[in-house]
């Protein structure tokens, strides 16, 4: 029998607006956990936010496969890195230069490390939604020069202002980079080979899985990568038109339960084959 894989993306998917996950959604996972079903857990998160976010809701995942920074880190069920990816200092200098130039708040992530030389409502909302501290240094760009390039670069703005710096940097820099929203005020600035499509086909070629069936979750464009991959994709309900046509699958929304939803489903119709 082919084993069942699971891929999971969390904000806006297993969490909720409230940033909790239900009861029931926490036993739904519990029950393909015990039925020894793989899962994976994929965000665009920092790997240590990742992590606390695993404890805190789900405490059996202990030894999973995990894919922060949108693909950017890689780690096996062990902890073991298997991917990580840096941008090259050059264009990280050049894309912070330019985030600026637009009055737009910019951070960076270097060594699982939040760091930025703004402190603002920004960074300040954003460390509490992820739950991690983070470092004001004197200048990005300095010290950028002085240890090397992040792994990820954040831009946080109101969504219009993000959406022209999304074409403008896009049509500038979309060779060398993946310019990707992971939340419509979050646009992300990653390696190019960094997405989180490109893990899953790493970790599928580790674990020996068959990723055209992998049930694969996701809401964000982050996710469109990974959605793509599989005849088993689900966009949640809250996830935008775009994302939705990527996927084969609609899930109702976060808010509703419905990883939980169609995880039942996909349980009673596994049991009725």
């Amino acid at each position: 029998m082919e084993k069942k894989v699971f891929v999971f993306d969390l904000d806006g998917t297993l969490l909720n607006s409230k940033e909790e996950v239900t009861l029931r959604t926490i036993n739904a996972m519990k029950v393909i956990f015990e039925k020894g079903y793989s899962i994976i857990i994929a965000s665009g998160r920092m790997y240590k936010s990742t992590k606390m976010i695993i404890e805190k809701f789900f405490p059996f995942l202990k030894k999973i496969p995990i894919i922060s920074y949108n693909g950017a880190y890689v780690t096996s069920h062990t902890g073991e890195v298997i991917f990580e990816s840096d941008i090259p200092k050059n264009d990280a200098i050049e894309i912070i230069k330019e985030i600026k130039k637009e009055n737009i708040h910019v951070q960076i992530y270097l060594n699982d490390e939040l760091i930025s030389d703004q402190e603002n409502t920004e960074i300040k909302g954003y460390a509490k939604h992820s739950g991690v501290n983070y470092k004001i240094v004197n200048d990005l760009e300095e010290y950028i020069k002085k240890t090397h390039g992040p792994t990820k670069i954040l831009a946080i703005s109101k969504v219009e202002k993000l959406d022209k710096l999304q074409k403008m940097m896009v049509s500038k820099y979309s060779k060398n980079l993946n310019i990707v929203r992971s939340f419509n005020i979050y646009l992300d600035f990653l390696s190019k080979n960094s997405s989180k499509g490109a893990a899953l086909k790493k970790l599928s070629k580790i674990y020996d899985f068959d990723i055209s069936k992998a049930y694969i979750f996701g809401d964000s464009e982050n996710d469109i990568s990974m959605l793509s991959l599989s005849k088993n994709s689900y966009a949640m309900g809250n996830a935008s038109n775009h994302v939705k046509d990527a996927a084969n699958h609609i899930a109702p929304s976060n808010n509703e339960e419905g990883v939980a939803i169609v995880l039942k489903k996909i349980l009673s119709d596994t049991h009725n084959h």
